[in-house]
């Protein structure tokens, strides 16, 4: 998060979520701890189940603190979807443009599935918050056009691909699909395959490649 550009999105992030300004550094130092906090807690237990007063805790600050810096306990888990969401975007985006081009898919899915497994009890409050307002999910659907168009990028490099041959809206589509899956696969487990399955990252890689329709070759 030290990169001002990325760090100026953070903080318009937060100010669409609700967050109150926090104009002093002292403040915001504050604000950043309970927002981490209370990720860390909400990757083990619903964020439902956890009162304003444990986070507190965690985040060794009094309740006025608290509403000094949120208005409520939404508010916060909106503020917690941003910070979730900065983390795993540089993470992810630099898979797609370190990585030997031919294994980007492959680390690519095998790290999404197991943040997914990992982090399950996180991504399901956030679905549920979602729902009520959908977008507080902006910064997931961000990163997912991000790692979409640093893919596309990698393509343009190769030297041996007709570049009109790529259809930048079917590799869009496939990041799409990556995240349609990985989300209702975690939600509703509707099967044959879940996130725990040997062949789920193989087969969800080959169902993104499949809709990117490249050519042959790459």
């Amino acid at each position: 998060m030290k990169d001002a550009g990325r760090d100026a999105e953070i903080e318009e992030d937060l100010l669409k979520a609700g967050v109150i300004p926090a104009l002093q550094l002292r403040s915001r130092t504050l604000r950043d701890r309970l927002i981490r906090e209370s990720l860390e807690i909400a990757r083990r237990e619903p964020f439902d189940d956890v009162g304003i007063i444990e986070i507190c805790a965690a985040a060794e600050c009094s309740t006025g603190a608290f509403y000094s810096r949120f208005p409520d306990k939404i508010t916060l888990f909106k503020a917690v979807m941003v910070f979730a969401a900065a983390e795993s975007g540089p993470y992810l985006e630099e898979i797609v443009r370190t990585a030997p081009f031919d294994t980007i898919l492959e680390r690519l899915v095998r790290a999404q599935v197991e943040r997914y497994a990992r982090q399950g009890t996180f991504f399901r409050s956030a679905f549920k918050v979602s729902l009520d307002d959908a977008e507080s999910w902006e910064p997931f659907r961000r990163n997912a056009q991000n790692l979409a168009s640093a893919y596309l990028d990698r393509l343009s490099s190769l030297p041996n691909i007709d570049q009109n041959s790529i259809s930048a809206e079917h590799v869009h589509f496939a990041f799409q699909v990556m995240y349609g899956v990985l989300n209702n696969t975690l939600s509703n487990r509707p099967g044959p395959f879940v996130l725990e399955s040997q062949e789920f990252p193989r087969l969800l890689e080959e169902a993104m490649t499949a809709t990117m329709k490249l050519p042959s070759g790459v």
